[in-house]
């Protein structure tokens, strides 16, 4: 008799393991924060509607702006992404751009804008890192050039 008490302890405690995950699957709560990526990165001329106007991998010192774009994908709600510029010619961290998507939902653009405030930019090599939340490794690495 005392077996079968065990016996069914450990049924009863395996199906209420599988209610929980099929509950949360069908709640959504199975996704974490940490199935969200950035994938697709690149640099970018504009942003019109949200959307990048085209692709570049080298700007002129004269372009008024840089770009980098990427796609979030599978993200929830506020998922935290950090752009990292850095003048790698220099080895130079320029800055950290940090956003919220806050409801904008998943599978949009995420981008950041750098700007040098009308003045000319140094020639040489520039990378942008991107992190999902507060990942250490960065999701995308985008290689750009001034010439």
């Amino acid at each position: 008799m005392r077996g079968r008490k065990m016996i069914f302890a450990a049924l009863l405690a395996l199906v209420c393991c599988f209610a929980f995950a099929a509950g949360a699957a069908e709640t959504g709560t199975a996704s974490l924060p940490e199935n969200a990526q950035v994938a697709d990165g690149y640099m970018s001329s504009a942003m019109k509607d949200g959307k990048p106007l085209d692709r570049l991998i080298a700007y002129t010192p004269e372009s008024p702006a840089f770009y980098a774009v990427g796609k979030l994908l599978s993200a929830p709600a506020n998922t935290k992404i950090r752009f990292s510029w850095f003048f790698v010619k220099e080895n130079q961290h320029i800055t950290d751009v940090e956003l919220n998507t806050e409801d904008h939902g998943s599978d949009i653009f995420v981008y950041s804008t750098l700007n040098n405030g009308g003045n000319p930019w140094p020639k040489g090599a520039f990378r942008v890192e991107i992190f999902v939340n507060d990942r250490t490794e960065p999701d995308q690495i985008i290689d750009f050039e001034v010439e």
